[in-house]
């Protein structure tokens, strides 16, 4: 579904939600390394309910209700194998930890929501980053227990449904779920200050390839005219080196045109410049088209894929 920009950023007004927008810890530099080898890895942001929607079964009858300003902020630890959500909004207010253990393959969990509400259970998490839980709660009749998936939708959204069942392991018919979506948090400036700030760092050949890269996510798929596809910021960084040997360029990139998606942005746009030859050859103008693909990681925008295509002569 397409949104315009300005929609964008009335959905996700973060001044809406009450708790601050990270956990912040000394992780001795190894931030990014706890959360790229993290089994929770994608759970890492943001989140709250998709509408404000959350069905749920406390006894009685099934009941759909509107639960506004859910804000769940999940951060790694100062270890690769540990996750801790603190959850704000509307009361009762609460906070979960996972810990992984990477040898027997077992995750923990421990919670406290509200005066009374303690949870204490263990369970899985797969490949695909879904877990499931067995969780036993102080408030809720002795000798029953929940079972909890937490199910991948798309990278940014998950759905979660807690069912409850009796010692003999039947459904006890309590029940309740949601569906949770990342709030993308595109910094506090304007979407389209961010991708110009982004390109400034493409159009400085006064930086080094390594500077230059920190624009990059680690997936980048990078397609240039006359050359071979870049997969991954490696193939990337051997690209742009092999590309200053033969000379620099000055060049400027313009936004033409950017859409907003659930998962991305796209931005169309167009690049003029000159090539200087390192040999004293004469220069050589020269003009492109190209297609990026934004991604926000953490809060912060990445260049996921580009493609550039030489425009033909007096092509405007």
């Amino acid at each position: 579904m397409k949104y315009s920009i300005t929609a964008l950023i009335f959905l996700f007004v973060f001044n809406s939600f009450c708790q601050k927008g990270k956990i912040e810890f000394e992780t001795n530099g190894k931030h990014e390394v706890n959360s790229s080898e993290n089994p929770f890895q994608n759970f890492i942001g943001e989140w709250t309910l998709k509408d404000d929607k959350w069905t749920q079964n406390w006894g009685g009858t099934t009941e759909i209700i509107t639960i506004p300003k859910h804000h769940t902020i999940s951060s790694p630890l100062n270890t690769k194998n540990g996750l801790l959500s603190i959850i704000d909004g509307p009361e009762p207010n609460g906070h979960i930890f996972w810990s992984y253990n990477p040898v027997t393959k077992e995750v923990r969990h421990l919670s406290n929501f509200g005066e009374l509400r303690a949870g204490v259970g263990e369970g899985s998490v797969s490949e695909k980053g879904d877990v499931k839980l067995k969780i036993s709660f102080e408030g809720e009749p002795k000798d029953t227990y929940r079972i909890y998936n937490y199910k991948w939708l798309t990278k940014n959204s998950y759905h979660m449904t807690s069912i409850q069942y009796s010692l003999d392991n039947f459904p006890t018919g309590l029940f309740y779920e949601g569906t949770f979506v990342r709030l993308i948090k595109y910094e506090s400036m304007p979407l389209r200050m961010q991708i110009e700030k982004i390109l400034a760092v493409l159009d400085n050949n006064a930086l080094t390839v390594e500077e230059q890269l920190e624009v990059y996510d680690d997936a980048v798929v990078h397609m240039a005219p006359g050359s071979q596809v870049n997969f991954g910021k490696e193939a990337l960084r051997v690209y742009l080196n092999e590309q200053r040997q033969y000379g620099s360029a000055e060049m400027q990139h313009k936004i033409v045109e950017m859409e907003v998606y659930e998962d991305v942005v796209l931005m169309q746009g167009e690049v003029t410049g000159t090539f200087y030859p390192k040999d004293g050859t004469r220069p050589v103008e020269f003009k492109t088209k190209n297609l990026f693909v934004f991604d926000s990681k953490e809060g912060v925008l990445k260049i996921k894929k580009i493609i550039y295509n030489t425009s033909p002569p007096n092509n405007e």
